[in-house]
């Protein structure tokens, strides 16, 4: 039985200052409550890569870092679901504050957006 990998690791981040930049640039934009993404086509067609932004109106530093953590964990479960060859940018507002709420708004921007199997 094959297992699916949920790793985060190196690979499916966007890292590079430049690509971060490019996504934004150019990448189409989604939106609802608490969260904004852009994708952007990438180079590399072996899987799709994320980038997660908070904004500066969160309370603090440690409501900010737990907002990215939630966001990062609902991509680590659910990126076996995308199609491969895009780069996200998943910009996340102090309006979502649970696993739950996180994890609906993001399917519901990447469904939008086409990038749910």
């Amino acid at each position: 039985m094959d297992t699916l990998k949920q790793n985060f690791p190196k690979s499916a981040k966007v890292r590079a200052k430049s690509e971060i930049d490019r996504i934004f640039r150019t990448g189409a934009r989604f939106s609802c409550r608490g969260m904004v993404i852009r994708v952007a086509k990438n180079s590399l067609c072996e899987e799709s890569r994320a980038v997660f932004v908070t904004v500066r109106s969160f309370r603090g530093a440690v409501q900010r870092n737990k907002a990215k953590r939630i966001a990062r964990e609902v991509w680590r479960l659910n990126r076996y679901r995308f199609i491969a060859g895009f780069d996200v940018a998943v910009v996340l507002y102090p309006e979502l504050e649970t696993f739950s709420e996180c994890s609906s708004a993001l399917l519901l921007l990447l469904r939008k957006a086409g990038l749910v199997r």
